[in-house]
């Protein structure tokens, strides 16, 4: 009889141990409101052989079609979900620029450096120029290397969402992370005109 008890609680154990585990938070950036199903394209970026360069160009194929590209994270207990912006959306003051290992404003800074600048991004309102005058209008763009595929931007995505849930909840506000893609910055610069020969 003790035998039978104790097997029915391990197994009522197991089954709620294992309901729960199925159950992962899930949070939206920038917010729940643009995640309109019907107009979503997943982009699995474990699965994809798109390169960098490519998934910034369909992003902004997607968009003339009056779509959105979907990218989904699954880190333990949170699936992240994860519509890209573009460039038409934004203002050059209220862009983060992130490379895989850098931040790209005031001197640069190491990528290991993202949450003390990433919360002066967001917090800043209107007291430093190159920052944004709200929160609201805070972007951060990624740029890594043109030739990088999926799995790289996603090592850059789940650090960059990670340490803004931090921010997020220290600063006690609802912040939304608004994200574009960029590989413009990669493109060398035109050579400069061969120099006047006078004759």
């Amino acid at each position: 009889m003790q035998l039978r008890l104790i097997y029915g609680v391990l197994f009522c154990l197991i089954v709620f141990c294992c309901k729960r585990q199925e159950q992962k938070e899930i949070r939206y950036y920038p917010s729940q409101e643009l995640y309109d199903e019907s107009k979503l394209i997943n982009l699995d970026l474990d699965t994809t052989s798109l390169k960098f360069m490519e998934i910034t160009s369909k992003i902004d194929k997607v968009l003339k079609e009056n779509k959105r590209i979907l990218i989904e994270l699954d880190d333990n207990e949170i699936h992240r979900r994860i519509i890209p912006l573009t460039f038409s959306e934004i203002r050059k003051r209220d862009v983060l620029s992130l490379t895989s290992d850098s931040i790209l404003i005031d001197n640069g800074y190491s990528i290991s450096e993202l949450k003390p600048i990433l919360k002066r991004h967001y917090t800043n309102n209107g007291k430093d120029f190159h920052y944004p005058r709200s929160y609201q209008r805070a972007i951060v763009e990624i740029t890594i290397d043109t030739s990088k595929k999926g799995k790289d931007l996603k090592k850059t995505l789940l650090y960059l969402t990670k340490t803004f849930d931090e921010i997020n909840l220290e600063v006690k506000d609802t912040l939304k992370l608004q994200i574009i893609f960029n590989y413009i910055r990669q493109i060398p610069p035109p050579p400069s005109p061969p120099p006047n020969i006078s004759e």
